[in-house]
């Protein structure tokens, strides 16, 4: 289950969300300029909410009353960007692999067909 409730000040926008989701497939919809990448990048940590908290399957990302931020490398969320942020030297299927380490790597290249079949 996700579980987030936070806020954050950027600019004179102010992200104030709070949801939970239990399981299945979850679409943020809403118009430019909403918040919607902004609560991606929050989940993921590449952002950090001014206050509130984020909680994934029972595992806390950030708190701000407890003061967990859980660094994104740890989190092991995916966030796909939405402009270039690929590496143009690399295939599709190179940029994949790219983060994918702690395994060997005739099972990297069968996790990354898989990813790229779905």
């Amino acid at each position: 289950m996700l579980d987030i409730s936070c806020k954050k000040q950027m600019g004179d926008f102010l992200l104030d969300i709070t949801f939970q989701f239990k399981n299945g497939v979850l679409g943020i919809l809403g118009p430019s300029g909403s918040g919607k990448s902004l609560t991606l990048q929050c989940i993921a940590g590449l952002i950090t909410p001014d206050s509130g908290h984020i909680t994934l399957n029972g595992r806390t990302f950030f708190s701000s009353s407890e003061k967990i931020n859980i660094p994104s490398r740890l989190r092991k969320v995916g966030y796909m960007f939405q402009n270039y942020a690929l590496f143009p030297h690399l295939t599709v299927e190179e940029n994949i692999a790219f983060g994918i380490h702690q395994i060997e790597k005739h099972q990297r290249k069968e996790l990354v067909h898989d990813m790229l079949k779905k």
